[in-house]
């Protein structure tokens, strides 16, 4: 892809409304079938519980980290693929970080981060920015990038993080992945709502 084709395809984004909108309204600023490589091959699709609407990650680690945040009660909404806009701004804190931005050949792209998301408090609801990345591709190029997220949000008083595969509980996510599609009726071939309703009760039990 072109540098201006890459520049007019971002603002095509922009128009259309990606990382704009909550909830069910969401819409992520890169989705699974755009031209991306995704992180170790891994881009999937996933039908959110708590959004019901489709999720796009990148990566393994991306996808496990939702399946996490789905179980979590006090998760109440996801926004995966979220940009840093405008791109004037986290150009300007490359610039006095004295680091290059992230770039496709050589012309700045607008960066996104993993996950912003929303959780209910005693104090109301808030917004935190997680970011998934294995503890071995930590590189210090991947930090310069991660740094400019973590000034970009601070600046808007957003409490923003690094998530490895230390800090996710792998029993709990391939739970929550074994069963998760199960939630939904139409996913299980033979099983309607009368069968639940009639088997509910004992099973519970």
């Amino acid at each position: 892809m072109s540098n201006g084709s890459k520049q007019k395809r971002q603002q095509n984004q922009i128009r259309d409304g990606r990382g704009q909108g909550s909830g069910k309204d969401y819409k992520p600023f890169i989705h699974a079938h755009d031209n991306k490589v995704a992180s170790e091959g891994w881009v999937t699709r996933h039908l959110g519980w708590k959004t019901q609407r489709i999720h796009h990650t990148l990566s393994n680690h991306e996808r496990k980290y939702l399946y996490f945040l789905e179980w979590l009660d006090v998760v109440v909404d996801i926004r995966e693929q979220f940009p840093l806009l405008p791109l004037s701004r986290t150009e300007e804190i490359a610039k006095q970080l004295g680091i290059k931005h992230a770039n496709v050949d050589g012309v700045p792209v607008v960066m996104t981060t993993d996950f912003l998301i929303t959780l209910r408090t005693s104090q109301g609801l808030i917004d935190i920015v997680r970011t998934v990345k294995p503890a071995s591709k930590l590189t210090k190029r991947t930090l310069e990038l991660f740094e400019i997220e973590r000034r970009f949000f601070l600046e808007q008083g957003i409490d923003w993080g690094i998530v490895t595969e230390r800090r996710m509980p792998d029993i709990c996510i391939s739970n929550v992945e074994w069963m998760y599609e199960a939630r939904y009726l139409d996913t299980r071939p033979n099983v309607d709502e009368e069968l639940v309703l009639l088997i509910k009760r004992p099973f519970l039990k």
